[in-house]
């Protein structure tokens, strides 16, 4: 089975940047219906979620604009307290 990347589907998104409508050739949406079948029969199943793939996108969007914090056990608390702010 070959390897499926975004090169193999058209995304049409609308203003508010949402993902309306997909086009795919007939064997790029099969080879996607096994991928997502196995995603539905394991425990990672939450991650195609359109909740949790938002809070991934806030996630690494945190992330690239520098808003982490770097802890080691010995700074627990403090990351907590940063956290609480």
């Amino acid at each position: 089975m070959s390897e499926t990347t975004l090169n193999d589907v058209k995304i049409f998104f609308d203003k508010a940047g949402e993902a309306q409508e997909v086009l795919m050739s007939y064997e790029t949406f099969l080879r996607l219906e096994v991928i997502l079948k196995e995603l539905r029969n394991n425990d990672q199943a939450y991650f195609v979620t359109k909740e949790w793939q938002k809070r991934i996108r806030e996630a690494e969007a945190d992330i690239e604009a520098g808003r982490v914090y770097r802890v080691q056990s010995q700074g627990i608390e403090k990351a907590l307290d940063w956290l609480d702010e």
